[in-house]
């Protein structure tokens, strides 16, 4: 029994339809393999970035913090400073008004000298009685 290829197989329009049909979806089949290797490596890429940035935030907070502990301690030694700085200033006052009354005693010690010669000079000078 000789069959007709006719009636054994579709006809060859139809089998290079089929062909052709296949072709196409191998492409697609192997495009969309492409593309998600592509996205499998985007998404490893993301997740790089994403650590790199939690790193980076990590290093920023402690950045952060460290620079919030030298903020305190240079607020300490400010207060310190200032401290010391009125202790500093309500000694120097108190020295100013001593110096004042040491310039007043002074000037009062020389103006009775001042009127003691005057007078001695006025009289002639006394004479030593030694």
């Amino acid at each position: 029994m000789n069959k007709a290829p006719s009636t054994v197989h579709s006809s060859a329009a139809e089998l290079l339809s089929d062909w052709r049909s296949a072709e196409r979806d191998t492409v697609a089949a192997k495009a969309a393999a492409e593309a998600a290797g592509l996205a499998v490596t985007a998404a490893e890429e993301a997740e790089k970035a994403a650590t790199q940035a939690e790193a980076a935030a990590k290093v920023a907070m402690d950045a952060a913090v460290q620079a919030r502990a030298a903020a305190e301690q240079a607020k300490s030694a400010a207060t310190y400073a200032a401290a010391g700085s009125q202790a500093t200033t309500a000694t120097a006052e108190g020295a100013e008004e001593r110096a004042g009354q040491d310039v007043e005693m002074a000037e009062h010690a020389e103006a009775e000298a001042r009127d003691r010669f005057q007078e001695a000079q006025a009289a002639g000078f006394p004479k030593d009685s030694a």
